[in-house]
């Protein structure tokens, strides 16, 4: 596989720089908006704003498919460790550092907005899903950091992942429900954990690669926090929109707060790598469980949101 990926550069290099002699000045700059679309940081948006304030299963389900995906994605990455275009025709503005195959924007984006349109089951989600998914590919390409054989490849992974889950999600939430709390616990630490250890070395040979630590610890204290949201606090999203605002608004803060504090308190790297591995584990884990547990505690402190009733 990994041979025939490589085979296809030189095509793929062509088809970029066809791409690019067509692309406009206007159609860089809304490509590259386009491409925040699938970035880490606008899911720190997007993620919240699904499980505080429109439906909080699917808030749920989509934060661990979204998180799941990115780990599988780098995964994939590095074990072909296709390198990234790097033809001197291009015009690459925005350089990626991690391999090329398979591109991880369009393989969340298909996760992510796939999801979305599955659940919520609207017609113009359905369309706007299938628009960005298809624009969020393009812009890898107009921005020449991914060959097509990336995006294409993302797309099939996507589908494949989105497929899986979207049947295996009806039958293990009830299953996991049904647990004791020590069982549902434990597997909320051990899953992410193992995940941690069995994600292959980035490029440079540092085990494990940095991206598999994030998605790791994220889902570590994701997990974490909805299982201690379950007991202390069982918010439900119901209120009026000036009410969802402000929930979104207070809780990005506080999610930002911890997601760019310790950046400017810890350095960029941190040797030995174990060590780094370590503190980046702990960090998303902190973010995870800030957005999962401790911002829905804030807001029924705040009377941001109401309680379930006990019965449910």
């Amino acid at each position: 596989m990994q041979e025939f990926l490589e085979s296809l550069i030189p095509w793929g290099t062509e088809v970029l720089v066809r791409i690019q002699s067509l692309s406009s000045e206007w159609m860089i700059l809304f490509f590259a908006a386009v491409s925040f679309l699938g970035r880490e940081e606008f899911y720190i948006l997007l993620l919240p704003l699904v499980y505080w304030c429109i439906d909080r299963r699917i808030g749920i389900g989509l934060g661990y498919l979204s998180l799941l995906s990115a780990w599988l994605n780098n995964a994939v990455k590095y074990l072909f460790a296709i390198p990234r275009p790097a033809d001197p025709r291009l015009v690459i503005d925005y350089p990626e550092p991690t391999p090329s195959f398979p591109s991880g924007h369009a393989q969340n984006a298909v996760t992510n907005w796939g999801y979305l349109a599955l659940r919520f089951r609207k017609t113009a989600i359905t369309i706007g899903a299938i628009v960005l998914i298809v624009l969020i590919g393009l812009s890898r390409m107009v921005l020449g950091v991914h060959f097509p054989q990336d995006v294409v490849g993302g797309w099939l992974i996507g589908l494949l992942l989105l497929a899986v889950y979207a049947w295996a999600e009806p039958r293990v939430t009830p299953w996991l429900a049904a647990q004791r709390r020590v069982v549902q616990l434990t597997l909320a630490l051990t899953v992410p954990l193992l995940l941690f250890f069995v994600y292959p070395a980035d490029t440079a040979g540092r085990y494990p690669a940095q991206e598999g630590v994030t998605a790791a610890g994220t889902l570590l204290g994701f997990s974490l926090g909805i299982f201690m949201e379950r007991i202390w606090v069982r918010f439900t999203v119901a209120g009026s929109l000036g009410r969802r605002a402000l929930r979104l608004l207070a809780g990005l803060v506080v999610v930002i707060l911890f997601y760019a504090g310790p950046r400017l308190v810890l350095p960029e790297e941190i040797t030995p790598y174990g060590l780094e591995a370590g503190v980046r584990v702990l960090r998303y884990a902190l973010i995870g469980w800030v957005a999962a547990f401790l911002c829905p505690w804030l807001f029924l402190r705040l009377g941001l949101v109401d309680r379930e009733p006990e019965a449910a």
